[in-house]
């Protein structure tokens, strides 16, 4: 069970110079939340990896794209609450703490979107100093784990875990596992594989 302290009332908008956790605390690990059954799977693969090292989940709750509402900061941390409100037993339960964070996918302006939705995920985990990302192989365009996979190995940035909620393999570069192996020694293994990672996830977090 881990010790951090739960923060169930804020949710940070995703912002460029928005606070960050010190480098002091333990690296969180990101799990990406995205109104899906999914979900579910996500958060419970998160908390594997995060409770034996006793670190909190950055749990991104991901919204559509930018709308011209009034209020619309009010208006995401609403809808964020809302789609956390499935997951967040799921932490509690398992004594996880949590760092609640609204990220919204970039309006589509050419080029290519998935991959500038999937980089935009990637620096927001660097810029909260996490060296792993959970993500669904099932997950919408960009947000997927094989769209931040290839992000990654193309623009650098933390390593992703790939769940698959059917517990099928699913083929994941570098990992040489099934991603639904979350054993002990699976754990040590993708934490194995995320240290190697840091250099990259810095390098795109500045």
């Amino acid at each position: 069970m881990s010790s951090q302290t739960s923060i169930p009332t804020l949710i940070r908008p995703a912002e460029t110079g928005s606070p960050v956790l010190p480098l002091s605390l333990p690296q969180p690990v990101t799990a990406l939340v995205t109104n899906r059954p999914d979900d579910l799977a996500v958060v419970d693969a998160a908390v594997r990896l995060a409770a034996p090292r006793k670190a909190p989940v950055l749990l991104v709750a991901v919204l559509p794209t930018p709308s011209q509402i009034p209020d619309r900061a009010r208006a995401d941390a609403q809808a964020a609450r809302v789609l956390m409100a499935r997951v967040l037993p799921r932490l509690r339960a398992a004594g996880v703490g949590y760092i609640p964070v609204a990220h919204r996918v970039p309006a589509e302006s050419g080029g290519q979107p998935r991959l500038r939705a999937a980089g935009g995920v990637l620096a927001l985990a660097a810029r909260h100093h996490s060296p792993l990302v959970v993500a669904s192989s099932r997950a919408p365009a960009g947000l997927d784990a094989h769209s931040l996979i290839e992000a990654s190995a193309v623009r650098g940035g933390p390593f992703v875990h790939a769940v698959a909620p059917t517990r099928q393999a699913v083929p994941v570069a570098d990992v040489g596992l099934d991603p639904a192996d979350l054993s002990p020694a699976g754990v040590r293994n993708v934490w194995t594989l995320a240290q190697r990672r840091l250099p990259a996830a810095r390098r795109i977090e500045a």
